[in-house]
């Protein structure tokens, strides 16, 4: 009776052992190893997606440039070019119109800055930036200097004047399609004064420094003669014997005769005229005559005195 007893109680806690091994246990396992899977992949995704970024980041930074500026002085003489760049810079090349290069080294520098004289005429800068990794950047910008060259017109003459920074070697100067004159300078100012043939004339005036840069100015000159005039007495020396003229046309005659001036305007820009002032007893008799054409030329005053 105890032995069936026995056995009937070993059975039941067989069978309690066993339900621990049931449908909720492999639920759990299930559930545990699905949590687990999570973590991965998203511990996955956020490994891929950071090695993108930072691959992404590492090409971004590998294609930047350098970054150019130039800014142009207030007297127009100079320009200063500026480089800037977020990693170091190799060097710059720079040149007038594709001309002899000048280069300045890096050293290291993320910021370099160069003061360009501004040859005269229009001329076009080229400026490239090189960095350390071989990215570079290139500009063409042209520049127009400052009116250095001045043209005076006095009557059959022309006057023309410059200054320059750089020494000037020499000035060409040539009317319509003729050919040029050379006029050696040697000097950074220029002051010389030319014969202009008489009319309308298309005038090329070019400066040759002393690095081979040419300032060329062009302009439309009108050549004109001062009027000229002729003063005498006649045989009895009761008279001033005047004679005004000129090629283009006269405009007006200023007349100062014993301290009283007057002033006679010219009708149909006549291009000689004659008169006769009468010499007074007992009188020095001063005379003053200017004379003006009709571009505004004055002649030179003439001054004459004679007693009766």
């Amino acid at each position: 009776m105890n032995q069936i007893l026995a056995t009937s109680n070993t059975t039941k806690a067989k069978n309690k052992k066993n339900k621990g091994t049931g449908p909720a246990d492999i639920k759990t396992v299930v559930k545990v190893f699905a949590i687990i899977m999570l973590v991965f992949g998203v511990f996955i995704i956020g490994t891929g997606s950071y090695a993108m970024y930072k691959d992404f980041e590492a090409k971004n930074e590998a294609t930047t440039k350098p970054i150019i500026t130039e800014t142009l002085s207030e007297d127009q003489k100079t320009i200063q070019l500026s480089v800037t760049h977020d990693k170091a810079i190799d060097r710059i090349e720079y040149s007038w119109n594709n001309g002899e290069m000048q280069i300045v080294t890096g050293n290291g520098r993320k910021n370099i800055q160069i003061d360009i004289e501004i040859p005269g005429g229009t001329n076009t800068l080229n400026v490239k930036a090189i960095d350390v990794q071989g990215q570079e950047i290139s500009t063409d910008k042209v520049y127009t200097a400052k009116d250095i060259i001045k043209l005076e017109v006095s009557g059959s003459k022309l006057k023309i004047t410059a200054e320059n920074q750089t020494e000037i070697a020499y000035m060409t100067y040539r009317w319509d399609e003729d050919e040029e004159e050379r006029i050696d300078i040697n000097a950074t100012t220029v002051e010389q004064e030319i014969d202009i043939p008489m009319g309308e004339h298309d005038l090329t005036v070019i400066l040759v420094d002393i690095n081979n840069e040419t300032i060329t100015k062009e302009q439309k000159v009108k050549g004109v003669t001062k009027p000229t005039i002729n003063i005498g007495i006649d045989e009895t020396k009761e008279y001033y014997l005047i004679t005004i003229s000129d090629q283009t046309g006269l405009e007006r005659v200023e007349f100062t005769i014993r301290g009283e001036s007057k002033t006679v305007a010219v009708e149909n820009a006549e291009t000689e005229l004659k008169y006769r002032l009468k010499l007074n007893e007992g009188d020095e008799n001063r005379l003053e005559i200017t004379a003006y054409n009709i571009d505004g030329i004055a002649s030179d005053t003439q001054k004459v005195s004679a007693r009766k």
